[in-house]
């Protein structure tokens, strides 16, 4: 009888712990969306207020994930190159490396848009614009997350449960 409880258990923490690392990959994602909102708050005060240049800004900046740290490189070898049709590149690479949803892409390619060919004051102004918008959009978007997770996290000891049963 014991076997049998303990077999019961293990297949529903299996299950369980499939499901956790199934979630593992869409938490660094929205980790990472948050580090580039972040990001784009340092540049904000970094690049107006204070006027360093790029390269100052990401090498003073303490990156987590280094998959950011390659989207802001870009971001800045592309301004600096001035390519106008490095916007679908941008969003290309972007979700290479993080793996974003394209809304989220496109909001964060906009920067390309104004950023270097704006004066102080409106660049501080619409990078704050962009960080608010990037903000409300990850708010949406781990709200969203949360439910399918909360909803998955239930549905999956349903799911080990059956297992274990039909095993049984």
């Amino acid at each position: 009888m014991a076997l049998k409880i303990g077999i019961f258990c293990f297949i529903i923490i299996s299950v369980k712990v499939m499901f956790v690392l199934f979630f593992q990959e869409e938490d660094k994602k929205l980790s990472m969306m948050k580090e580039t909102s972040d990001f784009i708050e340092f540049l904000r005060i970094y690049s107006c207020t204070m006027k360093m240049s790029s390269e100052e800004i990401l090498s003073s900046y303490g990156f987590k994930h280094e998959s950011v740290k390659s989207v802001f490189n870009k971001l800045f070898l592309d301004l600096k190159e001035e390519n106008k049709d490095s916007d679908n590149s941008f969003d290309d690479f972007l979700y290479e490396q993080i793996k974003s949803p394209s809304e989220f892409n496109s909001k964060l390619s906009r920067i390309l848009e104004f950023y270097g060919s704006s004066m102080s004051d409106i660049l501080d102004g619409k990078l704050s614009f962009l960080k608010n918008d990037i903000d409300k959009y990850i708010d949406k978007y781990e709200n969203e997350y949360r439910e399918r997770k909360n909803l998955l996290n239930k549905l999956s000891l349903l799911i080990g449960s059956l297992i274990a049963i039909v095993l049984m």
